[in-house]
């Protein structure tokens, strides 16, 4: 099981999510990098840096892939659009699953497992912040393909099931991916690996461990 060290950036002078993006760059990333079912095979990278300011968890997602889909809006089906998810849980009852295409748009929702989600209402995911980037001049193992990137900033009033008041010191279990359930090169890449047959990300057994410092 994979642990992460997510640490604390101050942010209190900073307003803008550019300004965000720009701190974000100074951490080290990690790799979205097992592919638990290799049957799968894309060109797609993916890696993460992941921070918090006590208030909101700050994270930022660095893609390459050959293939560019987004047609999927708020609470639809963004699995199947060029996405990455964040699940997190915050002790054992249920988690929580995030999702983002690569123009922002979000699906969040909480449950105890696969069949048992419950979407956020729409306001509340608009507390979310984000800013994306797309660059379509990309060569990914030797294929033109394209460049994305995406910055949110996931306030603790987004967990609605929770009474968070500080990030601080707090721990959890989770899990980053990336995927691409209707492109051409369907993809279903994990940052700590799931053994199970078939692709399935809600497998909150094989959840990670998150400190946040």
């Amino acid at each position: 099981m994979r642990r992460l060290e997510i640490p604390f950036l101050d942010t209190h002078n900073l307003k803008e999510i550019d300004k965000f993006n720009q701190l974000m760059d100074g951490l080290q990333a990690a790799a979205i990098d097992c592919n638990p079912w290799p049957a799968y095979q894309a060109d797609a990278q993916a890696k993460f840096l992941i921070a918090h300011n006590g208030d909101a968890i700050l994270l930022k997602y660095i893609i390459s892939e050959q293939y560019l889909v987004a047609n999927e809006g708020t609470n639809g089906n963004i699995h199947n659009d060029s996405c990455v998810e964040l699940f997190i849980a915050f002790g054992d009852e249920g988690y929580y699953n995030l999702e983002f295409n690569c123009l922002g748009f979000t699906k969040i929702g909480y449950g105890y497992d696969r069949l048992d989600r419950e979407l956020l209402p729409v306001e509340v995911i608009k507390q979310l912040s984000f800013s994306s980037k797309i660059n379509a001049n990309s060569t990914i193992n030797s294929n033109e393909g394209f460049d994305w990137e995406i910055m949110l900033v996931i306030p603790k009033e987004i967990f609605i099931k929770h009474q968070i008041s500080s990030f601080h010191h707090l721990n959890a279990k989770g899990n980053f991916y990336k995927c691409g359930d209707g492109l051409p090169q369907p993809h279903f890449l994990t940052w700590n690996m799931i053994e199970a047959e078939q692709p399935d990300f809600h497998r909150k057994d094989f959840f990670g461990e998150f400190a946040f410092n």
